[in-house]
């Protein structure tokens, strides 16, 4: 495996980080899931920046909360959203598994998939409205483990995309998992825990929670994948960052009020 090459392949795949253009390898590519994290890692630099920033300029905590919320956004192109809005509209079908597959193949927007993004985003708006605004007022925790929240999704994602069972033998998610993927588990696994390390020095009880509610969710998305879809596809492991991403920031938004 060709590291560099994969890891450009990696970004050029899960961020709008302008990389090199080069003829992928299909061995290298089926490397890329290995390098996820660190579009998270990118994510969470440039949010400790916009978090440094706007105590610096004392920044209105709204504002703060939007800027925070756009990070994500800016550096991936929404690209999780659009597999969570699909898997929305599938499952709200309530179809048969083949129907619900074909739908998510479909680039038309659903109406359920709209009123579960605005769901979504009112959620995500008002847990991060909640940290911030008591980070501003001197609370600690909540906002420091933040920033490690999409490192340790990412983290997460690749290995239940690796080790779960696929819904189809082929799509984009096969392709990024085509290699033998034992060094893909060693890598994703280590960076799993070191993320969950490094939130929970960050803010111990946020992190442990945090952790323990991805635990929980990763549970559920294995059933859910299984009996909605017959397995994992491209379109679920963005729903499983867009949502454990949620989950966390949940978390993080109710420990402030304890």
């Amino acid at each position: 495996m060709n590291i560099l090459r994969s890891i450009l392949i990696s970004l050029s795949l899960y961020s709008r980080v302008p990389v090199p253009v080069f003829t992928w390898d299909e061995r290298e590519a089926g490397h890329a899931i290995a390098f996820l994290p660190l579009t998270g890692a990118l994510i969470g630099a440039l949010s400790c920046a916009v978090i440094w920033l706007s105590g610096a300029a004392d920044i209105p905590v709204p504002v703060a909360a939007v800027l925070l919320s756009l990070v994500p956004l800016l550096v991936t192109g929404g690209f999780h959203l659009d597999g969570f809005m699909d898997v929305t509209d599938a499952r709200k079908s309530y179809l048969s598994r083949e129907r619900k597959l074909q739908i998510m193949k479909d680039p038309h927007i659903g109406a359920f998939a709209v009123i579960g993004l605005l769901t979504y985003c009112m959620i995500w708006g008002a847990g991060l409205y909640q940290i911030v605004y008591r980070a501003a007022a001197g609370a600690r925790g909540g906002l420091a483990a933040y920033p490690l929240i999409f490192f340790v999704a990412r983290a997460f994602c690749g290995l239940t995309s690796v080790c779960l069972e696929k819904a189809k033998k082929d799509g984009m998610l096969q392709m990024e998992t085509g290699s033998d993927s034992r060094s893909d588990k060693i890598l994703l696994s280590a960076a799993a825990a070191a993320g969950a390390a490094f939130m929970i020095l960050a803010s111990p009880a946020d992190g442990v929670l945090s952790i323990l509610g991805i635990l929980l969710f990763t549970v559920y998305y294995r059933r859910m994948c299984k009996k909605e879809f017959g397995g994992v596809t491209g379109d679920t492991a963005g729903y499983y960052v867009a949502v454990s991403e949620e989950v966390m920031v949940v978390i993080l938004a109710v420990r402030t009020l304890l």
